[in-house]
């Protein structure tokens, strides 16, 4: 089982493995989404109280994490119709890929936005690229994800 500990290691993983096992697939794509959530998490405490040193070494990290090609987290027969209680994907992720792909597309527009906001140092700006953010993850997670 993988244990990411630093996005950079998501980074190498998801750019560079494909898994024979399913289960390995699916928990490498756990830890991915597990350690960008990891690199947003500090982000909400910036908008809250912004520093331009601290968003800009975010934007960093954020800017890492999402240039891993998640393509290979995402093989067919990963999903809760075969794995129930083990991932959260719904089946039809694979169903509706350029729904998908359209989601994500989205999802890295706004981060852009972001690491903008976050290098020109502008809090108003900082704050509603990050709210757009979440709400990029937000409308995946609505369509594709088992709720807990």
């Amino acid at each position: 089982m993988h244990k990411l500990l630093f996005p950079a290691i998501a980074v190498g993983l998801a750019a560079t493995t494909a898994y024979a096992d399913p289960m390995e697939t699916i928990t490498a794509r756990q830890d991915y989404y597990k350690s960008l959530g990891a690199v947003m998490k500090p982000m909400g405490g910036i908008v809250k109280d912004f520093d331009a040193g601290a968003a800009q070494a975010e934007a960093v990290k954020l800017e890492a994490a999402l240039a891993v090609d998640v393509a290979p987290l995402f093989a067919p027969g990963t999903s809760d119709a075969e794995f129930p209680g083990k991932t959260r994907a719904m089946s039809k992720i694979w169903e509706n890929m350029e729904d998908v792909g359209a989601k994500g597309k989205a999802m890295h527009e706004a981060a852009a936005e972001v690491i903008a906001a976050a290098n020109a140092g502008d809090a108003g700006a900082f704050a509603a690229a990050y709210g757009k953010l979440g709400g990029t993850c937000k409308a995946c997670h609505d369509s594709y994800r088992v709720p807990e």
